[in-house]
């Protein structure tokens, strides 16, 4: 299936004194896109190409423009943290998370 659950490792939680999982998306390679994502892909994409936490919607298209909104609002809307403060969350999260996307 496309969406799994996996627990993380107690390493990675010593606050928690019990297990917790991360959801996991199954991603699609580019090649193996339909065209609706495709032209998503090709709408959305920066010069280094589409964000991972974008990517993850070739799964199910028509989701990518909701989350592209709010994403961009959430990263480049008005904010008293600067673009790079806010990428800089992200990552530690993300890393926290152990997620990649």
């Amino acid at each position: 299936s496309a969406v799994r659950i996996r627990p993380a490792p107690l390493t990675a939680l010593p606050w928690a004194p019990y297990r917790t999982a991360m959801a996991y998306i199954r991603h699609v390679a580019p090649e193996e896109e339909g065209q609706e994502m495709a032209a998503l892909r090709e709408r959305f994409a920066g010069p280094a190409g589409l964000d991972h936490i974008l990517a993850v919607h070739a799964l199910n298209p028509p989701s990518l423009e909701h989350h592209y909104r709010l994403y961009r609002h959430l990263m480049r809307g008005p904010s008293p943290l600067s673009p790079a403060q806010r990428e800089m969350i992200a990552v530690a999260v993300s890393a926290e998370n152990d997620c990649f996307y």
